[in-house]
């Protein structure tokens, strides 16, 4: 009877859950799916060389959350640059660079596996083969996502009247970089970040959140403020020299040698912060700050510091205290 029992539940249970090689077999595809280097680097792999070369040489400028001064910088670059456009976080709730990108996280050396890819002479009757999985080859998929970015962003450019184009986002992670780097061989990524608590400071006069990730990732309390300040700074220190980006610091961009850095990388001269006429958004602005407002609460430092800790001091800021005005 006991064994009867057992079997039963048993059966129950993996009736329930599936069976064990299941379980495997999905903790096995969330496992590579979330080493994106090494899917990014599969697909490159498949490639010819041909559809690795790839000429445009847009500019990504990607900054570590908000209020860290990427919109400065977007403007610095365009400054002695007319015909450089750099489209400012287009369609942000629409999640389109992470739509676009994430479903390169499938592909693997084993996967698609070669017998799927459509390798037929011409006349050869279909309704003859097994078409059941048959997919075009991976130079067309690529084809397709630069295609998407040369309609949508470079396009609209040229009839702006701009001969090159690029974006600023303050969502994209390192991962996107690694993206835009297999899209665009010859493209310019720079990684921007602040110290968080000046960050956090400006942050929190808006008294709202903004989505992350809409629309499941609202980014409202100084915790989830910090971890996300975290998460992008530290895939930027790891990772910059993997999609060859230059890294930038926003106390930084006033620094005449760095900012000749950043002129050298890009080929063209950039005038500093403090050479460029600051513009504030009428729609977010609210004026100077008092200098109650200027202080973080106790409570709302604690949390950006015990949030940031292990990324802050690798990024220059051992301080707690903030060191430039919002």
């Amino acid at each position: 009877m006991r064994e009867i029992r057992d079997r039963f539940l048993k059966d129950l249970i993996r009736l329930a859950v599936g069976p064990q090689i299941s379980w495997r077999a999905s903790a096995h595809a969330r496992l590579e799916s979330r080493d994106f280097p090494a899917r990014m680097q599969d697909v490159v792999d498949r490639l010819s060389v041909d559809a690795r070369a790839y000429a445009p040489s847009p500019i990504f400028v990607l900054s570590a959350g908000w209020r860290s001064g990427s919109t400065m910088l977007q403007r610095m670059i365009m400054a002695n640059n007319p015909d450089l456009l750099i489209w400012g976080e287009p369609f942000d709730l629409a999640n389109v660079h992470d739509n676009m990108a994430n479903q390169f996280r499938a592909f693997t050396q084993d996967w698609p596996p070669e017998s799927y890819f459509l390798a037929m002479p011409d006349g050869t009757n279909l309704s003859d083969s097994w078409v059941a999985n048959l997919y075009p080859d991976m130079q067309q998929l690529l084809a397709a996502h630069r295609h998407f970015y040369d309609t949508l962003f470079a396009a609209t450019a040229t009839r702006a009247g701009r001969s090159r184009w690029g974006l600023k986002e303050v969502r994209l992670t390192i991962d996107n970089a690694r993206y835009f780097r297999a899209l665009y061989p010859q493209c310019k990524i720079l990684l921007l970040y602040r110290n968080p608590f000046d960050a956090y400071r400006s942050y929190r006069r808006w008294r709202m959140g903004v989505f992350r990730r809409w629309p499941d990732r609202f980014v409202a309390t100084p915790r989830a403020f910090g971890r996300n300040w975290a998460e992008l700074t530290r895939g930027f220190l790891d990772g910059h020299r993997t999609v060859d980006a230059l890294l930038i610091r926003y106390e930084d961009l006033d620094d005449a040698p760095q900012i000749d850095r950043l002129s050298e990388y890009l080929g063209w001269t950039v005038p500093r912060s403090s050479q460029v006429r600051r513009i504030r958004d009428r729609t977010t602005d609210q004026g100077p700050a008092s200098p109650r407002e200027d202080r973080l609460p106790v409570a709302d430092r604690l949390l950006i510091e015990w949030t940031t800790r292990r990324v802050r001091r690798d990024a220059g800021y051992g301080s707690t205290r903030p060191t430039a005005a919002a």
